[in-house]
């Protein structure tokens, strides 16, 4: 099943916001790998897709359209240098952090894993089991992929660790 990819007009059942060939050129610029069959490059890519749709609260303004399957296009958003992103577009941001979680997915890293919650650090087996866990065994099983969040950070309005940041134009 080819790729739906989102141009910024809302287009019905979008699974992506890059072609395969745009995305390979894009990951070959940056030095990142797409897997080589095109079905599974494909199926890397709509991950990529979800991991840019997983940081959605923090992109500014809201969806177009409530029909809309992914989080671009968007109205009244504007990235972190103050300029309006047109509503009828996907920023090469959100397209770029798509490939660079593709390439992780197709590394085949699990960016949203099944855990307990639990890093092992030592295992002993003599008889009892005997198990030690890093932080107190608290960790979270989701994966941040940093080279995407970097693509993604100028579309964010979030910084130091906080959503209470707004926009002030100048009158």
């Amino acid at each position: 099943m080819s790729l739906v990819v989102e141009d910024g007009s809302v287009v019905a059942d979008a699974d992506s916001f890059i072609s395969l060939v745009d995305a390979r050129a894009l990951a070959a610029k940056y030095g990142w790998e797409l897997p080589v069959d095109d079905t599974t490059a494909e199926v890397a890519l709509r991950n990529g897709a979800q991991y840019v749709d997983m940081q959605e609260a923090r992109y500014s303004g809201s969806r177009v359209s409530i029909a809309q399957t992914l989080s671009w296009p968007r109205v009244d958003a504007t990235n972190s240098y103050s300029y309006d992103i047109p509503d009828d577009s996907v920023p090469t941001q959100a397209q770029c952090g798509q490939v660079a979680a593709a390439a992780e997915y197709g590394a085949g890293t699990d960016v949203r894993a099944s855990s307990d919650g639990k890093n092992i650090q030592s295992q002993e087996v003599t008889g009892a089991v005997k198990q030690s866990f890093f932080n107190n065994g608290k960790s979270s099983a989701t994966v941040q992929i940093t080279r995407a969040l970097d693509c993604l950070k100028p579309l964010m309005i979030s910084s130091g660790g906080n959503f209470y940041n707004f926009r002030v134009d100048r009158g």
